[in-house]
């Protein structure tokens, strides 16, 4: 869609956007979001995308793709952040940046109740105090094991009826038993959480040194190989104190850099004063954004999955926090340098694949979302199929989808194909994220016999089938195979998703028939003799 024909398209749309703070998401000439943003006024920013001057380059490459837009509209500028980020985690738009790599780096959780305890968790959800996250040197469960060597608090999430253990060595001072006041508990908890904070150190070192000392003297060895840890790790922390950082200091520090087309965003976490580590990311500018909206996009993204500090720091005038956005500059800046031909390497395997199978089958449009089913009947008993998705060529495994065949008994693959896509297409459209989208593209495990299955249910959706004997692609419109070259990243792609959907058939028979053996079994030893 060339420039012009994208302001005829969408003019009328333009000319009533409303003056107020609002998400929008653009779309391609199939309906796929590609990118989504905020404004503050939704008629000026939208707007800004198809004028000519100043975004001339982001304009012709926002042309390309976008046939459409959609928007809501939100009642503040920080309402709008939120729900931006909420809709980009949900459609995974193809032109907004997705750094995150969805590792979850531990917390320590002061779980909430009449009797708090703590606990590490990797998962965020509302209630309770968090603290951290620890990585990069600093384990969540070191400082678990030290803060309850220092301090008296319950280990156990559920309350045993009389005091254990760790009430005999000092440990804990058993709430369950009725030991400890509700308020004096409420105290000891109170003093964790300025410990946590680095409010105060209150006397933690010698706790633990006296502790060693004693246990030492009892000959309790490894105990006292404990405490000896512990104050090891005391060390650790006072270590990574940032010069002219107060003790009550919780920031996360954003830098970036930008090389060509490859942009990196490198976070300082700072707890406590203290310089827990430094997380990289980096991905391929696709051309649409600023520098500034990148790194919007990727710290919206960012607090979807990690509760924000007390302050956020991206761009600072002076003193240390001055210092260590420069810090991380330089550490995005060095990051990129050795990333650039891995971003490039991993486009040439997911999104540059779908674009290299999409010429090869002669297809117009994006292949964002791609399915691809197997039929599995192992000796001859019960049949199943698999169905597994990618999107922008990389497995969304939480959209997978297993289905045992009702129809028919024994093994015939054509009837099990024509049922499993008539019971899935029948959904198109439903709340269930795997089913309710249409595919872009789906691919049958088998040759041409199991394609013609599938074609008598598929109707208006591109269909392809791979022969695994010589891996020849066989479409609908021809009587011959498409061969790939061996090195094709196309080919590698199909048959990458192709063996996914065979592993997963294969896991799920081997399930069903390993609960069949044991029902088997447990029906024989119930007999009576």
């Amino acid at each position: 869609m060339n420039y012009n024909n994208l302001l005829k398209t969408i003019s009328d749309k333009l000319g009533v956007l409303p003056e107020k703070p609002g998400v929008y998401l653009m779309k391609d000439s199939s309906g796929h979001i590609i990118y989504i943003g905020k404004a503050k006024d939704l008629s000026k920013r939208v707007s800004s995308y198809f004028r000519k001057g100043a975004h001339e380059a982001k304009v012709l490459a926002m042309a390309e793709k976008v046939a459409d837009f959609d928007y809501y509209i939100a009642a503040s500028e920080k309402d709008a952040l939120g729900l931006e980020a909420n809709l980009i985690k949900k459609h995974k738009p193809h032109y907004n940046i997705l750094l995150k790599d969805n590792k979850q780096f531990p917390y320590i959780k002061i779980v909430a109740g009449k009797y708090p305890y703590l606990e590490i968790t990797r998962k965020i959800t509302k209630g309770g105090k968090y603290f951290g996250p620890y990585f990069n040197g600093i384990r969540a469960g070191d400082f678990l094991r030290t803060i309850t060597d220092i301090f008296p608090v319950r280990s156990c999430t559920t309350m045993a009826k009389e005091p254990c253990l760790n009430y005999q060595i000092g440990s804990c001072p058993a709430p369950c038993a009725g030991k400890i006041s509700v308020s004096d508990y409420a105290k000891v908890i109170e003093d964790i959480k300025k410990f946590l904070r680095g409010e105060s150190d209150l006397g933690a070192r010698e706790v633990l040194t006296n502790k060693m000392q004693n246990a030492s003297d009892l000959q309790q060895y490894e105990l006292a190989i404990r405490y000896r840890d512990g104050l090891r790790f005391l060390d650790k922390l006072k270590e990574r104190t940032i010069t002219q950082v107060g003790r009550d200091v919780n920031c996360d520090v954003f830098g970036y850099a930008g090389i060509a087309e490859i942009f990196a965003v490198s976070v300082i976490t700072v707890r406590s004063g203290k310089l827990i580590g430094i997380q990289n990311f980096v991905n391929e500018n696709k051309g649409i954004q600023t520098s500034d909206e990148m790194l919007s996009d990727f710290i919206a993204q960012y607090y979807l999955e990690n509760p924000p500090p007390q302050e956020i720091v991206f761009d600072p005038q002076k003193g240390y926090k001055k210092k260590l956005y420069e810090m991380a500059c330089e550490n995005a800046k060095e990051y990129i340098e050795t990333s650039i031909e891995e971003i490039k390497f991993k486009n040439q395997f997911t999104i540059g694949a779908c674009e290299e199978l999409a010429h090869s089958l002669g297809l117009v449009g994006t292949l964002k979302k791609i399915e691809c089913y197997d039929i599995s009947n192992l000796f001859g008993e019960e049949t199943v199929a698999s169905m597994v998705v990618f999107i922008d060529g990389r497995a969304e495994r939480k959209l997978y989808r297993r289905f045992k065949i009702k129809s028919h008994t024994g093994i015939d693959d054509y009837k099990s194909i024509a049922e499993v896509l008539k019971r899935r297409l029948a959904r198109l459209g439903d709340s269930d994220a795997s089913f309710g989208t249409r595919p872009d593209l789906i691919i049958i495990d088998g040759g041409k016999g199991q394609l013609s299955s599938a074609l008598e249910v598929i109707k208006d959706i591109p269909a392809i089938s791979i022969a695994k004997q010589n891996e020849e692609i066989f479409t609908p419109n021809s009587p011959n195979p498409i061969v790939l070259p061996k090195r094709s990243y196309a080919l590698r792609l199909v048959q990458r998703i192709r063996d996914e959907a065979h592993r997963f058939a294969i896991t799920y028979h081997r399930k069903l028939r390993a609960g069949a053996k044991q029902n088997s079994s447990l029906q024989t030893g119930l007999k009576k003799t």
